[in-house]
């Protein structure tokens, strides 16, 4: 693959690399494909990339793209909901509104796009179940300036997570669908829609998704994944959710909770890409089309097994394939040249605890402040009730504190109402309550927050926790964790890894930009760019009209 220095900076762009150009195709309207590989940390790009096959889909599109190896997040809160809100958007969560995947809401924890003004849609139609929708978002995505720029393009989000599909597909989708465990099938809501489209259909059903998890999952290539996994199978740390298992194979039907289980499994990216296959097929050949794909396996395989597990190692393998397939079905329809790509990752992620003392970058300076050394899970409903405690001790009988929502202290809204010495002395004691927990690097108060965050050019702790969060909330302490420190995701607790810090780690991810005549191919960008890259390029990619930008570059060159 031909190999080239892209010249890039975190604010300033540079002269553009070349390429001959392609004639474009003229008989279709293109397609313009968004991925967003849930958990694709930048190191594991780097690292991993390199030692998959040449005929697979990263292959592909380091060959036809350009790959940019550091695409910084300028948040603190690297989370599902924050990372793809900015990357369709192109601001912080301070500026969109989505500054948190969860919220607490008279102490319990619920998602922070459900509203209770929508219901659930399925394949029969509107449901009873409370739906999600993107009322919180304060600002226009790269979807809704599409849609009203050209009115009768076609644009579809798919997801396991509502917080992967919403996003991408924008206020007026043409389809934007998610996984509901509790229902065991894909839905929308009526914040979009009052029905699922036709062809979607039969992808969303129980029967169907059933039928995909049955077979056991089994190592698709054992000696690649036994020559490049760390350690063994099984090693200590990782986790087993729902019954699911530790080791190979993983039968889902055997599970607890199957329709719970199987996100953590292939299975669960191939459920949508069989809906983005289903989409293609189906479209408006006259019209534009946007697709917008959030593949979640990766981060919730990660989140149990952690990145350096067998299953992490055989769920890339796989995607590798399954990617392949995905452009095999773009080139048949609407031939290579009729489709462009962006490519990138809605955050990082650490090593879990267990395996952060043998690691190879451990000897020697890391390029993503990788963790080596001791490191310490939280537990959210542990640390709230001793905040708590240590609040009616303080202040005398009362309920004070409403829960913890990672990376968020909660207060009461009588905490809130506290006059103002008393508020005093409840923020100092749950700010050196936490500080004292292990695990601990700072605690910020969210009220106390600048007006004015720092340019992104500063890279503090303390100016990416101010461009994650508003001084009026939600959310009343900040807590960031020390360097490979996390909240426990409660899905196998105790075991498995976390991300949402603001250490390289979890805030680098990679960006690869294929555009046939519009990009140059086979280019690697090695310096550090801003996440608005991503957003850059769709919006050159879609021709849509591009607000003020603080610090992306246009990489894409108009069409010629």
């Amino acid at each position: 693959m031909k190999r080239a220095l892209l010249c890039l900076a975190l604010t300033l762009g540079c002269p553009r690399v070349e390429q001959p150009v392609r004639a474009p195709n003229v008989e279709r309207a293109p397609i313009v494909v968004a991925i967003v590989v849930d958990a694709l940390s930048a190191w594991v790009a780097s690292e991993r990339w390199p030692t998959l096959p040449k005929d697979g889909g990263f292959a592909r599109l380091l060959r036809e793209g350009t790959y940019l190896r550091e695409s910084r997040y300028a948040h603190a809160v690297t989370d599902t909901a924050p990372g793809h809100a900015a990357i369709f958007t192109g601001v912080t969560p301070r500026e969109n509104g989505i500054t948190l995947n969860e919220r607490v809401l008279d102490g319990k924890l619920v998602g922070f796009l459900r509203d209770d003004t929508t219901k659930l849609v399925d394949a029969g139609g509107v449901t009873t179940a409370i739906g999600s929708s993107i009322a919180p978002l304060r600002v226009p995505t790269v979807a809704d300036r599409l849609r009203k720029s050209q009115p009768r393009a076609t644009i579809v989000s798919l997801s396991l997570k509502d917080r992967g599909a919403i996003f991408g597909g924008g206020r007026h989708p043409t389809a934007t669908l998610w996984f509901d465990v509790s229902l065991d099938r894909f839905v929308t809501s009526t914040a979009f829609a009052s029905s699922l489209p036709a062809w979607a259909a039969p992808h969303t059903v129980t029967p169907a998704l059933v039928s995909l998890r049955a077979p056991p999952w089994e190592l698709l290539d054992r000696k690649y994944v036994e020559s490049h996994a760390h350690g063994l199978d099984g090693e200590e740390g990782e986790g087993d959710w729902e019954g699911l298992g530790k080791t190979f194979p993983h039968v889902v039907a055997r599970a607890a909770k199957p329709a719970v289980a199987f996100r953590a499994t292939p299975s669960a990216d191939r459920a949508v890409l069989a809906l983005a296959d289903a989409a293609i097929r189906n479209r408006d050949p006259k019209e534009p089309m946007l697709l917008s794909l959030s593949l979640s396996a990766n981060d919730y395989i990660t989140h149990v097994f952690g990145p350096d597990s067998f299953e992490a190692w055989d769920q890339l393998r796989r995607l590798d394939e399954a990617l392949a397939k995905l452009f095999a079905t773009l080139d048949a329809a609407v031939s290579a040249d009729g489709w462009s790509l962006v490519l990138t990752g809605d955050h990082g992620g650490p090593s879990i605890p267990e395996l952060l003392h043998d690691r190879a970058w451990c000897t020697g300076k890391d390029r993503w402040n990788r963790p080596c050394g001791p490191a310490t899970r939280l537990y959210v409903h542990e640390l709230s009730k001793q905040l708590e405690d240590a609040a009616v001790a303080e202040l005398g009988p009362g309920h004070w504190i409403d829960g913890v929502a990672d990376p968020l202290v909660f207060y009461t809204a009588a905490a809130r109402a506290l006059e103002p010495e008393r508020r005093k002395r409840l923020d100092k004691l749950i700010m050196d309550r936490v500080r004292a927990e292990p695990g601990i690097a700072e605690v910020h108060l969210v009220r106390t927050l600048p007006a004015v965050c720092p340019t992104h050019a500063d890279e503090s702790v303390a100016a990416l926790v101010c461009r994650s969060v508003s001084p009026d909330g939600p959310g009343d302490v900040y807590v960031v964790t020390k360097p490979g420190s996390f909240f426990d995701t409660r899905y196998a607790v105790g075991k498995g890894q976390n991300h949402g810090t603001p250490w390289l780690f979890d805030r680098t991810v990679p960006i690869v930009i294929r555009a046939p005549g519009r990009i140059a191919a086979g280019v690697i960008g090695d310096a550090p760019t801003s996440f608005e890259t991503a957003t850059r390029a769709l919006e050159s990619l879609l021709g849509v009209p591009r607000p003020p930008s603080c610090c992306g570059l246009d990489l894409v060159s108009e069409k010629r």
